[in-house]
């Protein structure tokens, strides 16, 4: 006789490591970007037993807010990974959340949004935002993450995507790791040696200046 599974619920895995991917919608007149990172995650991080995927769209300053507190909350959240449009200046570093709303994140308010996400890696998924050691170090200490990783410069879709699949690659097993921001280190050694031989980075020296840098304690 055939089992009723109706109703049953579904299983979960509590070994498994989570990304939280949050992502905006670009405002209208960045909308010739066709990049759409939460397909593209389920797929990348679908053979990958040891992690789950948690994809959040966030449309405002109060859904990263709630969002960051579910981070925080979580402990199996291992990597928030933010994709946003970002835009650089010495005064108003940013991330564009939907609607063009900003965070600048050369604010302390901006910073505060951040803080206490103990023992996590923050990927900033946006162009430029990483182009100020000061300023990612100060976000680095108000966050207490693990690590934070951010692009430097404009950034293209192909690029972040090529990126960011070498990034879950190499970061896949390690993540539950106690000594994680020494085996980020080696991590990010081998993602720019990596990028540099396959001339991801584009004209750039990607072991001297890479597109994609790592903070650390």
């Amino acid at each position: 006789m055939a089992r009723n599974t109706r109703g049953r619920k579904r299983t979960v895995d509590k070994r498994k490591l989570r990304v939280l991917l949050l992502e905006t919608q670009l405002p209208a007149r960045l909308a010739a970007s066709t990049r759409r990172q939460i397909p593209f995650m389920q797929e990348l991080l679908r053979p990958f037993k040891g992690l789950e995927l948690i994809s959040e769209r966030v449309h405002s300053r109060t859904d990263l807010r709630k969002f960051l507190d579910l981070a925080r909350r979580d402990t199996r959240i291992r990597v928030v990974h933010i994709v946003s449009h970002g835009e650089y200046s010495p005064k108003r570093p940013v991330i564009v959340l939907t609607g063009d709303e900003k965070i600048n994140l050369g604010d302390s308010d901006g910073r505060r949004l951040f803080h206490d996400l103990r023992g996590k890696v923050i990927l900033f998924s946006c162009c430029e935002v990483g182009d100020n050691d000061e300023l990612m170090y100060s976000l680095l200490k108000t966050s207490n993450a693990k690590a934070i990783f951010a692009y430097t410069d404009t950034v293209t879709d192909a690029q972040a995507l090529i990126i960011e699949a070498l990034f879950y690659h190499l970061v896949r097993r390690d993540l539950g790791k106690r000594d994680l921001a020494r085996t980020l280190e080696r991590i990010h050694e081998q993602l720019k040696f990596t990028l540099h031989f396959l001339g991801i980075d584009g004209n750039r020296d990607a072991l001297t200046t890479p597109l994609l840098t790592a903070y650390l304690p």
